[in-house]
């Protein structure tokens, strides 16, 4: 007899475990929903996969649900040029005049 479980894992490593139900599902939802609080700048991904277990308890079968990544790195975007505004129209192809020879 197959056992399937929802599985929330945080950087590949079991936080816990729930019983593939609609419940189960909503309770692995809330616990990445803390985990994301509690663990915000500590962790690179947060999963749910569903696992299939045969009846001596070895994994069968194991797929993700849901992904969860910490987009923080994205949020730390460097902005910054290096020049001014003319510098950077020059570097994207629209020179100034003096750059065409009309002075």
């Amino acid at each position: 007899m197959l056992e399937k479980k929802y599985e929330v894992m945080r950087d590949g490593s079991l936080e816990q475990s729930f019983e593939k139900s609609r419940e189960g599902m909503n309770d692995a939802i809330g616990l990445v929903e803390q985990l994301v609080v509690d663990w915000s700048d500590d962790f690179d991904i947060i999963e749910i996969v569903c696992t299939e277990y045969n009846a001596k308890g070895d994994i069968v079968s194991c797929e993700q649900v849901q992904e969860f990544q910490d987009d923080s790195m994205e949020n730390d975007l460097d902005e910054s040029m290096d020049g001014d505004f003319d510098s950077a129209m020059t570097s994207a192809g629209l020179g100034t005049d003096e750059d065409y020879g009309n002075v």
